[in-house]
């Protein structure tokens, strides 16, 4: 039997940069996340798209079906992401929001959606003192990005289960009033996990249908 809570995607070259902005005049959305927000193709593993894994294709991952929507309220929306999985992995290693991640700052985004933490060490779930809290790196992490301390920001919980990380990013989400996505049982169901465990196009359309609950009043409130 598969086990669904095993993340089997390295943490280390998962892009080529950390940074992808997609300028134009509109909305300014952020995505800060991980392979299942993009993943370099990387032929030696049978990944051959550009787009977040392990989506069919672009058109099918959470963040281009979200953009979809964005785009029905404003054509000219902008997007950028962050790509942080590099950020999760060396929690114990120093790893600075600004490392890295700088030009996602700059973007100066009106909208910030948070989805990741499977790159975070799996020792951490039980560890008694760890030397940095995920809860630490990920409260830093949301207030670099958020360069004009206005943005909203949308907190995402994970794709795997792991209740120690979603408990910190929920503190993190009550402590600056943001708001929090539920994704209910993904994470234990076999249909929404796709090649290398990660989300199959059901399971990214249940995470985009899930963050377009909350996003969808986000842009609203911004453009009207």
């Amino acid at each position: 039997m598969n086990d669904l809570q095993k993340n089997n995607v390295p943490a280390v070259g998962q892009v080529k940069k950390s940074v992808f902005i997609h300028e134009n005049s509109g909305i300014r959305v952020l995505f800060a996340g991980n392979s299942i927000t993009k993943h370099s193709p990387r032929p030696a593993m049978g990944w051959m798209n550009d787009c977040g894994m392990a989506a069919s294709d672009i058109d099918h991952d959470y963040v281009h079906l979200l953009l979809s929507k964005i785009r029905s309220y404003d054509k000219n929306a902008a997007w950028a992401i962050a790509q942080v999985g590099g950020y999760e992995a060396n929690l114990f290693n120093g790893a600075n929001p600004q490392d890295h991640h700088s030009e996602a700052a700059e973007f100066n985004a009106d909208i910030i959606i948070m989805f990741y933490g499977a790159n975070t060490p799996k020792e951490y779930d039980t560890m008694d003192d760890p030397p940095r809290t995920f809860g630490k790196a990920y409260e830093e992490m949301r207030l670099f990005l958020d360069k004009s301390k206005n943005a909203k920001v949308i907190h995402c919980q994970g794709f795997y289960v792991r209740p120690r990380l979603e408990q910190e990013k929920q503190a993190i989400c009550k402590k600056y009033n943001d708001t929090w996505v539920s994704l209910g049982d993904i994470g234990t169901r076999a249909d929404t996990h796709g090649k290398f465990n990660h989300p199959s196009d059901l399971g990214m359309q249940i995470i985009a249908d899930a963050i377009w609950e909350k996003l969808e009043e986000k842009i609203k409130e911004i453009l009207f």
